[in-house]
């Protein structure tokens, strides 16, 4: 894991139009999470085996990773039975950052 990496997100990387995309697929994605699980430095959250979550997944890290590069991203699909899960990790205060950054999958 990078820990010289700050944790701050760049938001300026995007122009006003990817920015409001990329909220869009974030929110909609997150509100189709399933469960949530603890991570060392991060969580993982739990979604449902459905080619368009694969499709949006896919979509949100490579936008996130331009804005939060102190972010870490580990994505399994497996089985169509099994959920998708996607973890996120970082340095530390990345839990607090994500339970902010994606407070309605918390709810």
């Amino acid at each position: 894991m990078k820990t010289d990496t700050p944790l701050v997100c760049n938001m300026t990387v995007f122009t006003p139009v990817e920015r409001e995309s990329h909220m869009q697929t974030m929110a909609g994605l997150f509100q189709s999470v399933q469960d949530i699980q603890e991570a060392e430095n991060g969580f993982e959250f739990i979604f449902p085996n459905r080619s368009e979550i694969i499709t949006g997944l896919g979509g949100f890290i490579a936008n996130e990773r331009l804005c939060c590069p102190f972010l870490d991203f580990t994505l399994k699909v497996a089985q169509q039975d099994e959920p998708i899960s996607l973890s996120l990790t970082g340095p530390e205060g990345t839990q607090d950052f994500l339970r902010a950054e994606f407070s309605e999958a918390f709810e």
